[in-house]
């Protein structure tokens, strides 16, 4: 006599059978893979074409819907937004319907993407977007050409540097005074998808970096169960301006004729 016995979660089935020979016999069927990165520098799994493509995927807007996402920010008075680390542009479509007078400047260090999303944007015919590179650096700021922007958003981007509060800090610098930095990242919990639980920055960490550079957290919390949020503005003890030291060097000699 021959018994099956199945197992199965949401993405796998398992099924053993055994015959009246006592033969084991064993089958597995993968129904979904969930996105695992292949990971050849801890440090940058951000680079790998499959995460980029799961970033516009389908199952990250089912668990983090951008509507919700739109809910926890105040977004008033946006004109000109940058969108840090933008990728493929997960959020192109959503600022279209929530801001369709203002311009979004998608920021990115990796030239392939850039190329792609110039590429979208011809295709789907995406209005007042363009997206510029940004060097890659532990402190980045916005190119001087850029408009001035109220809003820098960066969604997932943060956690891939090294030190995430020296990274708001030069974004905070490429803002007026009162400019709002909005932040949307991994929740630091083991989630089967995404990056490794120990490439993730938990909320209250990210809020000790912003601190520790003077920063002050308007608003913070879980925006779904894998992410958070988090709003940035300097405080009263930041200081916008750099002292200098090259003022201090003789350059008498430089350039005399």
């Amino acid at each position: 006599m021959n018994a099956t016995i199945h197992f199965f979660n949401e993405s796998t089935i398992v099924s053993f059978s055994v015959s009246k020979d006592a033969e084991l016999n064993f089958s597995l069927v993968l129904l979904w893979e969930p996105p695992q990165i292949d990971i050849m520098s801890e440090t940058e799994y951000y680079r790998s074409q499959k995460y980029q493509e799961y970033l516009i995927s389908s199952h990250r807007k089912e668990i983090c819907p951008p509507d919700d996402v739109y809910n926890f920010f105040n977004w008033k008075g946006v004109t000109n937004l940058v969108d840090f680390g933008s990728g493929l542009g997960f959020y192109f479509t959503e600022f279209r319907k929530w801001f369709p007078n203002a311009w979004i400047w998608a920021g990115e260090c990796q030239q392939d993407i850039i190329d792609m999303v110039l590429r979208r944007k011809l295709l789907e015919g995406l209005d007042n977007l363009t997206p510029f590179y940004i060097d890659q650096s532990d402190h980045p700021l916005l190119p001087e050409w850029i408009p001035v922007p109220e809003i820098i958003f960066a969604s997932l981007s943060l956690s891939t540097f090294p030190n995430p509060g020296l990274a708001m800090d030069g974004l905070i610098r490429s803002m007026k005074p009162g400019g709002k930095l909005f932040i949307v990242d991994w929740a630091k919990t083991e989630s089967g998808f995404g990056p490794k639980i120990n490439e993730k920055i938990s909320l209250d960490k990210m809020i000790f970096l912003a601190e520790e550079f003077k920063l002050e957290v308007v608003k913070s919390g879980r925006i779904s169960e894998f992410f958070y949020g988090m709003e940035v503005r300097a405080s009263k003890a930041f200081i916008y301006g750099y002292y200098d030291l090259k003022e201090e060097e003789d350059d008498s000699q430089i350039f005399k004729i």
